[in-house]
């Protein structure tokens, strides 16, 4: 039986591009010239060595981050600016918002676990309500550790005492999906708000 349901925030309820940020970027460089939006774009997010791994684990503050990326790149922007080009990536994806809205008119617990930075969470706080149906937010900033690392998923039982196999996660990337299953829990590999759905159905969940 499925008690909790446990929901990542990019690419499940807010699809998001993050592409833009290095093409923005690279226009506000003094030095353009010496590299593409590509090579921005890998240097940002690059899973193993990007510069926004410590910021997502909370190692960095806000400033700080945007401080290393305004000397390295050189750019010609204020604090402010950045934010105006590092925040608005988002959107909602409708069905999922309905559906978390039905789990949460039927009294399900949802939890909300992202690999997310201060300065996007708070943009998304205040543009987005459907966060604010979740019973706890587990950031990565705040917990010191992003998925996969097993941390970030132990912080679920720190805050409800549960079997794993009570769990149902839902992660847009295999990987995450396959992390979360090591520990006994339901994995879900989301594709669309459709086929999730079907599984929760398949589950015996009444979202009718």
């Amino acid at each position: 039986m499925i008690r909790l349901f446990v929901f990542d925030l990019g690419g499940v309820i807010l699809p998001f591009e993050h592409r833009q940020i290095a093409i923005k970027l690279h226009e506000s460089s003094a030095i353009k010239d010496n590299f593409t939006p590509q090579e921005i774009f890998d240097f940002l997010f690059d899973f193993e060595t990007g510069l926004v791994n410590p910021y997502e684990e909370g190692k960095v503050s806000s400033f700080d981050f945007f401080k290393h990326l305004k000397d390295r790149l050189k750019l010609e922007i204020d604090f402010e600016e950045f934010k105006e080009i590092w925040n608005p990536i988002f959107r909602e994806d409708e069905k999922v918002v309905k559906l978390i809205h039905t789990l949460k008119a039927k009294s399900f617990p949802l939890f909300l676990l992202s690999n997310t930075n201060e300065l996007h969470f708070t943009h998304i706080k205040e543009t987005y309500s459907v966060v604010h149906l979740m019973d706890r937010w587990i950031l990565s900033y705040e917990i010191g550790a992003k998925k996969p690392k097993r941390a970030i998923y132990e912080a679920i039982f720190e805050r409800i005492e549960i079997s794993p196999d009570e769990i149902l996660y839902i992660d847009d990337i295999p990987r995450y999906v396959e992390a979360a299953s090591k520990l006994g829990m339901r994995g879900v590999h989301f594709t669309d708000a459709d086929s999730l759905k079907e599984i929760l159905l398949k589950n015996g969940v009444d979202i009718e």
